[in-house]
């Protein structure tokens, strides 16, 4: 007998609820990025799952069953460092604009997004991500597995950091 079977219907669907009010911006998840170049901050509220940021023990969001979801707010001038993940990664924008670049090999493609424009970047695919307008950026981030893997960057000096940093 799954969790499910056992819980009432009420029971089940409140724990799959996840309000704003009780979700945090949180500005030290990506602190080891932003150590290194403080254009990269941001928040992060995650509502399905960790997402690929930190470790698997988030307890105040819902249980990931097929995909994480969080959102990730930019100030304007700030970026997501380039990095990739084992796999998709979708980007929904909620608020303002950026750039995304996307890298394979020797190729790039760069692409504006704007109020709810969406990418779905292929796993494996280096990426970054620009809010190079004039407001807050609100990106909503899917990650296509429950507990995706960190992510790896294309920066030596950010995979260090990350290999020496616990991100809970």
């Amino acid at each position: 007998m799954s969790l499910s079977d056992a819980l009432s219907l009420t029971d089940e669907i409140e724990r799959r609820v996840a309000r704003y009010a009780e979700r945090r911006d949180d500005w030290t998840v990506f602190g080891f990025e932003t150590a290194l170049d403080e254009r990269y901050a941001r928040s992060q509220r995650r509502y399905i799952g960790a997402s690929g940021s930190v470790d698997h023990e988030e307890t105040n969001a819902v249980e990931p069953v097929a995909f994480t979801m969080s959102i990730q707010t930019m100030p304007p001038g700030n970026r997501i460092p380039v990095h990739c993940h084992e796999t998709e990664e979708t980007f929904f924008i909620l608020q303002g604009s950026c750039l995304v670049n996307v890298f394979r090999g020797d190729e790039s493609v760069s692409v504006r997004l704007g109020l709810w424009d969406l990418i779905s970047v292929p796993s494996f695919t280096y990426h970054d991500i620009h809010n190079d307008g004039t407001g807050p950026c609100a990106v909503q981030t899917l990650l296509s597995k429950p507990r995706p893997d960190r992510p790896h960057y294309r920066d030596p000096a950010l995979l260090d950091l990350q290999a020496k940093t616990h991100t809970r």
